[in-house]
Order: structure tokens, then C-alpha cells, then sequence
């Protein structure tokens, strides 16, 4: 793995067997968005597909073509229901494989009708599957409050890698495909640490990725900002997610108006 790869607005990069990065970078915001695309034998399965706004969708589907036939997309899953994360589905299901089934949290399954996709949308539970292509399996762990409360990540048992949504997702002044120890902890706890507001959800969240990987190993962490984080790095990078602040806007602004808070999460 070279630490100083990056990845461009023309070429999906395969980060591990048959899974490939599609990641646009947002320049104005200073941090990228990454779906993924999940291919075996003759079925494709489209992971966060993304935006909906022209200079987003475009690269994410000339990346795509680059790989496959849209049509062999069966499945899209989405991991909870931001704009940035899914809003471009609409725009693909004319394109991809006819029949294909979206999946989702039964709280983000809620909120995506307002997208006006057509396919079905599936729920799904904490360890649900899906087997697609050759018998190559996915399973869905539900991460409550990680930011929404219908969020989840995603395992992939043949390459183990995990795509990890919001969770371990950080600022990318620049387009490095990968974390490194120098730079990537800071841009990780300035962006997780403002998406999340639950210390509890967070630590609830790390030990159950601590556990799968104790089951079951992780190769590969793939969120839906920042950086992948390799095999070598992910004990680090989960030492980091357990020393994150969240939520510190309410302690701000309760500081700010003289407000008493009693709990603590």
C-alpha cells in the first residue's frame, strides 16, 4: 500500500478484490464523498451512491462504466438517508439492472420516498445478509445514533473490508486515498467529532467493530468521507475514535445562555 496514492475525478482505484472506490472531492468543503462499488461474478452491488448534483453524479457514473455495465447493478444499499449519501438514486435506477431492490435501515427507509427513487426499498436489521454474484456476502450491522438513528455499517466477508459510513469519515484538504498517523487523526476528530453527538452511540459503535474484528478481522475500513484506513492502521484509528469530543456544540451554546445541563451522554 502506498500511503501517498491519490485518487482523481477520472479513474476508479480497486482498494481490495472486485471493491472499488468511486470518491469525488468536494473542493468548497474540504472533505470528499465515496461510494463504493461492490462487484462479483455478474451482479454489482452500489454502496452510498451519492449526491444528487451534476459535477457529483457524473464523475461517480463515468467511474462506474469504467468498471461494468450499469445493468449488472442489482442492489444499492444505502447506510442512512443523508442527501450527500443517496440523493443520486433517482438518477441511476433508470440505468442500472431493471428489478434491482435498495436497501436501508427501517428509519432511513422512512425518509428516502422523499428522494422519488422507483425501486423497492427493503429493510434491514442488525445482521441481516445479502449473498449476490458468486455467493459473496454482505452483512449489516446497525450502528443506532452514528450519527441517525437509522444508521449501519457494512461487512464484506470475502475481502473484509468494512465500509464504515459516517464512522471513521474526517476532512480531506487534499485527495490521499489513504489515512495516514501524521495528518488523518486530526481531519478525523474536527469532522466525526462535529457529525456525532452521542459519546454513548460512538462507543457503542467502536466496540462493536472492536468485536468484529476480533470474529471475524478487518482488512480494510471504508467510510463515506475521508480516508480508507488499512489493516496495519485500524487499532490505531480505533484508539483515536474512543478519544473523540462529540457533541460540543450543546456545551457551547449552553455555556453561552447560562444553561444548566444535568445528564451526561
Amino acid at each position: 500500500m502506498d500511503s501517498k496514492v491519490r485518487y482523481n475525478s477520472e479513474e476508479p482505484i480497486e482498494v481490495a478484490s472486485g471493491v472499488y472506490h468511486l470518491g469525488v472531492q468536494d473542493e468548497r468543503n474540504t472533505f470528499n464523498n465515496v461510494p463504493y462499488l461492490v462487484v462479483d461474478g455478474d451482479e454489482a452491488v452500489l454502496i452510498d451512491p451519492g449526491s444528487a448534483k451534476k459535477d457529483f453524479f457524473e464523475v461517480v457514473l463515468n467511474k462506474i462504466k469504467k468498471i461494468i455495465d450499469l445493468k449488472k447493478i442489482t442492489h444499492i444499499i444505502v447506510q442512512h438517508q443523508d442527501p450527500d449519501l443517496c440523493a443520486a438514486i433517482p438518477l441511476f435506477e433508470p440505468l442500472i439492472a431493471p428489478g434491482h431492490r435498495i436497501w436501508a435501515p427501517l428509519e432511513a427507509k422512512i425518509l428516502l420516498q422523499h428522494y422519488g427513487m422507483k425501486g423497492e426499498v427493503l429493510s434491514i436489521d442488525d445482521g441481516d445478509t445479502l449473498t449476490f454474484g458468486n455467493n459473496r456476502k454482505l452483512t449489516f450491522l446497525m450502528t443506532p445514533y452514528c450519527h441517525f438513528v437509522g444508521s449501519m455499517i457494512t461487512y464484506d466477508h470475502k475481502t473484509k473490508s468494512l465500509f464504515s459510513s459516517d464512522a471513521f469519515g474526517g476532512f480531506t484538504p487534499d485527495n490521499l486515498l489513504y489515512a495516514d498517523i501524521e495528518t488523518y487523526p486530526l481531519q478525523l476528530s474536527l469532522f466525526t467529532g462535529e457529525y456525532l453527538g452521542s459519546k454513548r452511540a460512538l462507543e457503542y459503535a467502536i466496540k462493536r467493530i472492536e468485536l468484529l474484528n476480533k470474529e471475524s478481522g478487518i482488512d480494510l475500513v471504508c467510510p463515506q468521507h475521508g480516508c480508507v484506513i488499512p489493516k496495519e492502521l485500524i487499532p490505531i484509528y480505533l484508539e483515536v475514535g474512543k478519544s473523540l469530543q462529540v457533541g460540543q456544540q450543546i456545551d457551547f451554546l449552553a455555556k453561552k445562555y447560562g444553561i444548566e445541563l444535568d445528564g451526561r451522554d
